[in-house]
């Protein structure tokens, strides 16, 4: 029994587990809510209000009090800190002083990049991909190929360029 105890702490866990607890998340997720579980949208009031007060966009009104009352706020807030756990529970934490300037400007890049393409293709993973794929909607498993291939696309790249 101590021996299922530590796997659950630290790791390392098969990835049909975690399929089955995000799977369970989510139903969690859309029976609370009564709606999908999306990141974007709640990002996209993160950044308004936060060039907002940068001054950097006109002001759309949006509060911090508004912004932490969002639930939005808490399943990102959730995304982030679940997944540096399970950085963490499967030893694989790594803090290191970057040593070659490509990789911090193609990760910020990358990540705008990502970020973009979430907004303009009116949801991300999350919401296309288990979402999508829960609903039985095409447009689920038709983003769902569109990343293995832009990951797949990306790795060369990254292979290729960077290291």
């Amino acid at each position: 029994m101590r021996n299922k105890v530590q796997i659950i702490y630290k790791g390392p866990w098969a990835y049909w587990v975690g399929a089955v607890v995000l799977a369970i998340l989510n139903m969690i997720v859309l029976i609370v809510r009564e709606m999908p579980w999306g990141i974007t949208t709640n990002i996209e009031a993160w950044s308004v209000w936060l060039g907002s007060n940068m001054g950097l966009l006109h002001d759309e009104g949006i509060t911090f009090k508004q912004l932490m009352l969002s639930d939005g706020t808490y399943l990102n807030m959730g995304v982030i800190l679940g997944a540096f756990w399970g950085t963490l529970a499967a030893s694989q934490a790594r803090f290191r002083h970057m040593k070659n300037r490509k990789f911090v400007i193609s990760a910020l890049i990358g990540g705008l990049l990502m970020g973009y393409g979430a907004r303009i293709a009116s949801g991300c993973n999350i919401g296309l991909v288990l979402n999508g794929i829960a609903s039985s909607s095409l447009s689920g498993w038709l983003f769902t190929i569109a990343v293995f291939i832009g990951v797949w696309l990306g790795s060369k790249i990254l292979l290729r360029f960077l290291l």
